[in-house]
């Protein structure tokens, strides 16, 4: 038997490492150390959000304390106008995670009172899948 060459192994590589990376699925933590709260600054969620790149698979983990917030999946207009009309609430209380299944722009606020309106909300866009 011939011994495995390093042309075999480098045939291998270039085709399985791609697929391996693919695979490989992050979790977004919604605002990094500052978690999902009220933000220091208007812009702020906007700003997380451009920093990172958002694939089918992933997850965005909001970290925040039970029952000071929450979570919901909004229209863009709800999300642009700050109202709760088509909101779908995905986390109620406390921390969680949501997988991001479908390529497209997302949409999410925390509903309690006047969360929004001091920029709790996040707007991204997942890539579609290659």
């Amino acid at each position: 038997m011939a011994p495995f060459s390093f042309n075999m192994f480098m045939f291998m590589a270039i085709l399985v490492v791609p697929i391996a990376f693919k695979c490989l699925a992050t979790q977004h933590v919604v605002g990094d150390g500052d978690g999902w709260s009220n933000p220091r600054y208007p812009e702020f969620y906007a700003e997380w959000a451009l920093l990172h790149t958002f694939n089918i698979g992933d997850t965005l983990f909001f970290d925040f304390v039970n029952e000071t917030h929450d979570v919901a999946y909004v229209p863009q207009d709800a999300y642009d106008h700050c109202h709760t009309k088509g909101a779908k609430i995905l986390i109620g209380s406390g921390r969680g995670a949501i997988k991001l299944t479908s390529s497209r722009a997302q949409h999410y606020i925390s509903t309690h009172k006047g969360d929004c309106e001091t920029h709790q909300k996040v707007a991204i866009y997942v890539q579609p899948s290659v």
